[in-house]
C-alpha cells in the first residue's frame, strides 16, 4: 500500500500530546493511540482511519509493505514516524514492513518548490513503488494536499493502479472511479527525444532550440509542459501531469518489452571506435572493459566514443539517451566520464527504447562506481 499523509492528526498532538509531541515521544504517542477506542483514533488521523478501513474492506489482503509518502517539512517527518510505530505494532492492522519516505520538495511553504519539484517527485516515487511491485500495489490518496487526491489518481488511470479515498463523512473508504481517458503512448514515442530532455533536470532554460523544439510538437503534448518567466529569463518545465504522462508511458512501455525481441548483431564482435585516441579515453575503456561488457549485448553493433572528462564523478548516476536512430550513453566513474554513441539493431522506435532500457540496466549492474 502507497499512502499519501497529511497533517490531520497535529491539532491532537498539538493538544492531547503537547508534551510528548514537542519531546519527540514517538513511540509513546503511538502506544497512547493504540490503546485508544478504535472510533477514537479514527477520527483523530484521517491517515490512520482510511489505512484501517482498506484493511477492513480487504480490499488489501496481505499487509506486506506499508509505504508512507510524507511531506519535506518537519511536521511531515514527526508525523511519519507516529504512523511507522503505530502500524508496526498494531495487532490488527500490523504491517510486516512500514517505510517512510520523504518525497523531496513537497513543502507548501515554497509554492514554486511545491509545483515545480514537490508533486513531479510524488508522482516519480509512487511510479518507482509500482515498477517494483506491479500488479500488488494500491494508493491511499486520503491524507495530504488536495493536488495529490488529483495526480495519484491520474496515476492510477495511467498505470492501473487501484486508488482508494476517504471522503470525511464516509464511513469507509471508497475506490475513485477510473477516469473517462487513455493515454496514447504514440505521442511519448514519437516526441521521445523532446520528454527525455526533462527526465533529470525537468526544468530548463528556454534556449533557442529548445524553444525550436517546442513549437514542432502537437498541442495535446504542448499542454504537458510550462514556460514561465522568472526574473525577466524564460524557462520551460515538465508540469506535474507531464510527468504523470510519462511515468505512465513508461510503464506501459516495459510491460510491452516482454513481446519484443531484438535480432542479433551479425558480427560476433561490435565495431568500437575512438577516432581521437585520448589516452584518457583508453584508460576508462580498458580499466572497466567497456568493449567486452557491450559485446554481452548481442544487439549493439557499433560504439563510437565522442568524448570524455578526468572529473570525478563516481556518485552521478550513469545517462543513456534516445537520439535519433542512435543511443547517446555517459558512463560515470570515479576515473571520470565516458560518452559514447551506441548503435545498435532496432527496427523501429519501440525497440529502440527497449535497447535503451537494457542497455541502462547493464550498465548500473555492471560499472560499478
Amino acid at each position: 500500500m502507497i499512502s499519501t499523509t497529511g497533517a490531520s492528526m497535529l491539532r491532537t498532538l498539538n493538544t492531547d500530546y503537547k508534551d510528548l509531541f514537542e519531546q519527540n515521544n514517538f513511540e509513546s504517542i503511538a502506544k497512547k493511540l493504540l490503546e485508544k477506542d478504535p472510533d477514537e483514533r479514527r477520527r483523530i488521523s484521517a491517515e490512520i482511519n482510511s489505512i484501517e478501513s482498506i484493511v477492513d474492506e480487504k480490499f488489501i489482503l496481505e499487509l506486506k509493505n506499508l509505504h508512507i509518502l510524507i511531506s519535506d517539512t518537519e511536521t511531515g517527518k514527526k508525523i511519519g514516524e507516529i504512523l511507522k510505530i503505530y502500524f508496526q505494532n498494531s495487532k490488527k492492522y500490523k504491517f510486516e514492513n512500514v517505510l517512510v519516505e520523504k518525497i523531496e520538495r513537497l513543502d507548501d511553504s515554497n509554492r514554486n518548490d511545491f509545483k515545480r519539484y514537490g508533486l513531479k517527485n510524488l508522482i516519480k516515487k509512487m511510479a518507482e513503488i509500482n515498477r517494483k511491485n506491479y500488479g500488488k500495489t494500491l494508493i491511499n490518496a486520503t491524507g495530504g494536499y488536495k493536488a495529490q487526491i488529483a495526480f495519484a489518481l491520474a496515476l492510477g488511470q495511467g498505470i492501473n493502479i487501484p486508488v482508494y479515498y476517504m471522503f470525511e463523512r464516509f464511513p469507509t473508504v471508497i475506490e475513485m472511479p477510473p477516469l473517462p481517458l487513455t493515454l496514447d503512448t504514440s505521442y511519448y514515442i514519437d516526441y521521445i527525444y523532446f520528454f527525455e530532455i526533462f527526465e533529470d533536470e525537468g526544468f530548463m532554460d528556454y534556449t533557442l532550440e529548445l524553444e525550436q523544439q517546442y513549437k514542432t510538437l502537437p498541442e495535446q503534448i504542448k499542454i504537458l509542459f510550462n514556460i514561465e518567466k522568472i526574473d525577466q529569463k524564460k524557462y520551460i518545465e515538465l508540469n506535474p501531469m507531464g510527468q504523470t504522462f510519462l511515468e505512465s508511458c513508461k510503464q506501459k512501455l516495459e510491460r510491452n518489452e516482454k513481446q519484443l525481441k531484438l535480432e542479433e548483431r551479425k558480427n560476433e564482435n561490435i565495431i568500437f571506435q575512438n577516432k581521437n585516441n585520448e589516452a584518457h579515453a583508453e584508460e576508462i575503456i580498458l580499466k572497466y572493459n567497456v568493449k567486452k561488457e557491450f559485446e554481452k549485448l548481442n544487439f549493439i553493433e557499433m560504439i563510437y566514443i565522442i568524448g570524455n572528462s578526468e572529473t570525478d564523478r563516481g556518485r552521478i548516476p550513469h545517462k543513456v539517451k534516445i537520439m535519433n536512430d542512435e543511443i547517446k550513453c555517459s558512463i560515470y566513474t570515479k576515473k571520470g566520464i565516458l560518452d559514447f554513441k551506441i548503435k545498435t539493431t532496432a527496427k523501429n522506435k519501440e525497440e529502440l527504447i527497449l535497447a535503451k532500457n537494457l542497455i541502462l540496466n547493464h550498465i548500473e549492474n555492471k560499472f560499478r562506481k
